[in-house]
């Protein structure tokens, strides 16, 4: 099967899963926060990923998914970044609906998928590596955008690729990228070597992407050859976390021992955020946004996510303390 085309390519660097801001009592989505953010991150050079799990994609309807993207594109067009991408995650219970929304983003204005392994049947199907293969494959083959596997056992009831399945998927001439929400650097490495290999790339017209799902692991995923990182972190520094990557990419590329002690540092940085982030959840990213960026920028979760208990608050606002006067100085 040909590969999948889209005008925007996609290209090495970080990514933020943008959450989806939500109105208190009606929870309606907030599109005048949302695209807001959209625009932020765009100046930030930050790439954009809607739909994802921080984006509470499994809370919205269909016409939601659909309207979050028009107006994510509309926004990114009308500031002068008609040639940033939209990836959208699409992933759901079965692979007739996944391909459903698939063609849905596409023709909301997405240009690339990302897909999560169904988890809800994992009790029956979790070790059945035939029957997932045979998901993915479905998808891939019908799928209008090129796909982006999403490896995040957390939110797939603990299903966890490992690298000979992600390495046999890569081989798909639609699917471009692994996303790795599972923290494994290794995994990581063995999948950019295969992908990287001149043989792969005699067989494959499209680069393919190995992204981890944490920043905290930027530096040294970026070592072992991944081409950036997907981070919901992204939603309050951006800014930060892209100087990380073009610093640690440069010293990487000159062998500048001061950039690469540089990019260590601004690592010590985004690894303490980052693990803020990961404790505080999407109500506590939600509220970091709101007391640290802008007031109204995050919104609410939608039930049953609650708010940010006051615990939360206080940790993640001390978490991100450091990171964000970095942030704001910059």
């Amino acid at each position: 099967m040909s590969p999948s085309t889209t005008a925007r390519p996609f290209t090495a660097g970080v990514y933020c899963p943008l959450i989806t801001p939500f109105v208190a009592q009606t929870e309606a989505v907030d599109y005048d926060a949302l695209t807001a953010q959209v625009v932020r991150l765009a100046r930030a050079r930050m790439g954009i990923v809607l739909l994802g799990t921080n984006g509470e994609a499994s809370h919205l309807s269909d016409s939601e998914r659909s309207a979050v993207i028009r107006a994510s594109r509309k926004a990114l067009d009308e500031s002068g970044f008609t040639h940033i991408p939209i990836m959208a995650g699409t992933g759901t219970g079965s692979a007739k609906e996944t391909v459903r929304l698939c063609v849905e983003a596409r023709d909301a204005g997405a240009d690339y998928a990302i897909v999560i392994p169904p988890g809800y049947f994992a009790f029956a199907m979790g070790r059945d590596t035939a029957a997932l293969k045979a998901f993915f494959t479905q998808v891939l083959d019908a799928s209008p955008l090129p796909v982006m596997i999403y490896n995040f056992p957390g939110a797939a009831s603990g299903i966890d690729f490992d690298s000979d399945f992600l390495i046999d998927l890569s081989e798909h001439q639609n699917c471009f990228g692994a996303k790795l929400t599972c923290a494994s650097v290794g995994k990581g490495h063995r999948l950019s070597a295969h992908t990287l290999s001149s043989a792969y790339k005699e067989r494959h017209p499209r680069p393919f992407f190995v992204m981890p799902g944490y920043s905290d692991i930027l530096l040294p995923a970026l070592v072992c050859r991944a081409q950036g990182c997907i981070t919901g972190t992204g939603n309050i520094i951006p800014k930060t976390i892209v100087k990380l990557y073009d610093t640690a990419v440069s010293a990487l590329a000159t062998g500048n021992a001061e950039q690469l002690e540089a990019a260590r540092k601004l690592q010590d940085i985004v690894a303490e955020a980052d693990w803020a982030v990961v404790k505080a959840g999407i109500g506590g990213t939600k509220y970091a946004m709101d007391v640290c960026v802008q007031a109204g920028l995050g919104g609410i979760p939608r039930a049953p996510l609650p708010p940010a208990p006051s615990a939360i608050q206080t940790m993640v606002t001390a978490g991100l303390k450091r990171a964000v006067a970095y942030e704001n100085s910059i």
